[in-house]
């Protein structure tokens, strides 16, 4: 439906749904997702030139 680049932005909404927020398991309340699923510093250098918004 879907590629991985966009699953690590939270810019790019799924079809059906927005990836703005997320609802973390055992919490009720919805907060803002984060970029590279919270791992920026860890893993943004992988992504580093690509265009997210185009390459999923």
């Amino acid at each position: 439906e879907y590629g991985f680049y966009s699953n690590v932005n939270p810019e790019v909404d799924h079809p059906r749904w927005s990836q703005a927020t997320e609802r973390r398991i055992g919490e009720f309340l919805r907060r803002k997702t984060l970029m590279f699923n919270g791992y920026g510093d860890q893993v943004a250098s992988l992504y580093k030139g690509m265009d997210l918004r185009k390459l999923y």
